[in-house]
């Protein structure tokens, strides 16, 4: 049977999840959760520095290999993501590695899913992953939607038109 392709995490991905605090969770999922360097720098270095509660929860997710973090993305093509779509740094990171594995990028940032789509890599992002998660019966449709309520009330931004989506996504 093939190996499912890994999800490569953007920073806010990753944020959402460990507000939600679904990383452990979310380890059991069939897929490999993997994210480049540049975002272990912006969530977890930046993160301790800046005092935020997320990056101890993120480093122990790496710690204890429930998130992949990679040595090295090509950085020809991180550059050329840059420059020629205007994408930050760790975004860039995330499309060039989700290209490198046949990954999914894992982002629910518009401008980055449109790049990652145009350059061929597939994206999910914080719903598609509490999909997977009531899918593979690692959370409840309801756990789900507790979940989603969670990140919004931990300053995730969902537009009433989205959230709806996303409940009928979990079956609600």
């Amino acid at each position: 049977m093939p190996r499912p392709p890994a999800i490569v995490l953007d920073s806010m991905v990753l944020i959402n999840m460990a507000t939600a605090r679904l990383l452990e969770i979310a380890s059991g999922l069939p897929e490999p959760l993997v994210v480049p360097p540049d975002v272990v720098e912006e969530t977890v270095e930046a993160g301790e520095r800046l005092g935020y509660a997320d990056a101890s929860l993120i480093r122990k997710a790496i710690q204890e290999g429930w998130i992949r973090a990679t040595e090295k993305v090509d950085e020809r093509v991180v550059r050329r993501l840059q420059r020629e779509n205007r994408l930050r740094r760790a975004d860039a990171a995330v499309v060039a590695l989700s290209l490198k594995l046949r990954a999914i990028a894992g982002s629910d940032d518009g401008k980055v899913r449109r790049v990652a789509e145009l350059e061929g890599a597939a994206c999910g992002g914080t719903g598609y992953l509490l999909g997977r998660l009531v899918m593979t019966g690692k959370l409840t449709r309801q756990e789900a939607k507790d979940r989603l309520d969670a990140m919004i009330g931990g300053g995730w931004y969902c537009d009433v038109e989205t959230y709806g989506k996303l409940l009928r996504q979990l079956g609600l």
